[in-house]
């Protein structure tokens, strides 16, 4: 790498030798953590977790975090990537707090949504146990604005659970889960929305797939894939449902035609708040919070994920689940 090229590039970039000494510095680095050649590393790069990054560096391993650097009372984040000889870091601290931003916003409307929700539900339900003393027309009514009220209630739930699983508040019970049981369960669920459609639901999942996993947390995440795949279904589609198995872990796929994720946007699909260009022009409502909810509750069980999509053509969304011990 040129001495011009190093110094010009934005992230910070530090070259290690043998001895664990940084040799040079690019202008970035040294923006950020001072004049530190001929420093050791573990000094110069004073940061949590810096065990860690120098255990990885010597053993070769190629290693990335996010951490905190404190310097002069200000605090940074930065994200590391371990790739020796060299350290790259990059100053993510406008991300980070505008991330903490966004999920303090979203615990204020859970708070401030949650009881005023409770007690309209609890007035529609008088109103609806009332029902024989009111005329047709005000009944209707009454069923638009509980169904309103449930929307908004499932919203406000799916705020809270996100929350607690980016905050680490949730606690994992692990248990053996039957796989079919729960995607009958979801199917049965979304009943409603999907036959409103007109889709075709075809699901090949053996009654012997078990899977070590916290039934809530499977059941929130087949339930948000299956109804992302009515919602961006097109009426008469069909979705499949299918699942197989490897020596440890579990396959499950939905797969849909309905209108696709662009290419250029796959990475971002699981960002709260973030809708795919044509999710928000097909007068599908949502708030993009479903994906992001599915990744969190993965990462507590062990889970991962893999979108395939094709624009206009469908997408097949596949997780795997670790096996029944």
């Amino acid at each position: 790498m040129t001495e011009r090229l190093f110094d010009e590039l934005s992230e910070g970039i530090l070259k290690i030798d043998e001895g664990l000494v940084i040799v040079q510095a690019n202008r970035a680095a040294r923006a950020i953590l001072g004049e530190i050649d001929s420093v050791a590393l573990p000094d110069g790069l004073h940061v949590q977790g810096i065990s860690k990054i120098v255990d990885c560096f010597i053993s070769g391993v190629r290693f990335e975090t996010d951490t905190t650097y404190v310097k002069d009372d200000t605090t940074l984040y930065l994200r590391i990537l371990v790739t020796p000889p060299y350290i790259v870091f990059r100053n993510i601290t406008g991300e980070r707090l505008f991330e903490n931003a966004k999920m303090d916003f979203v615990n204020s409307i859970v708070h401030e949504f949650s009881t005023p929700l409770a007690v309209i539900n609890g007035y529609i339900q008088l109103l609806i146990e009332k029902q024989d003393e009111i005329p047709d027309d005000v009944t209707q009514t009454i069923e638009r604005i509980s169904r309103s009220a449930n929307r908004l209630a499932r919203l406000v739930e799916e705020l809270g659970i996100l929350s607690n699983l980016e905050l680490q508040n949730y606690r994992v019970k692990r248990e053996t889960v039957n796989l079919r049981e729960l995607v009958e369960e979801a199917i049965g669920d979304l009943e409603s929305k999907w036959k409103r459609k007109k889709i075709q639901i075809e699901f090949s999942v053996s009654q012997d797939i078990y899977a070590c996993v916290d039934s809530l947390l499977l059941f929130r995440i087949i339930s948000n894939l299956l109804s992302n795949a009515v919602k961006y279904s097109g009426v008469g589609d069909k979705i499949q449902i299918s699942s197989r198995e490897s020596e440890k872990r579990i396959f499950l796929s939905v797969k849909d035609n309905g209108i696709g994720i662009k290419s250029e946007e796959l990475p971002r699909i699981f960002e709260r708040f973030y809708r795919a260009s044509n999710a928000k022009t097909s007068g599908s409502s949502g708030l993009g919070l479903g994906l992001s909810l599915v990744k969190h509750a993965l990462n507590l069980i062990d889970g991962t994920i893999d979108v395939r999509s094709r624009y206009m053509l469908g997408t097949t969304v596949t997780i795997s689940l670790p096996k029944r011990i």
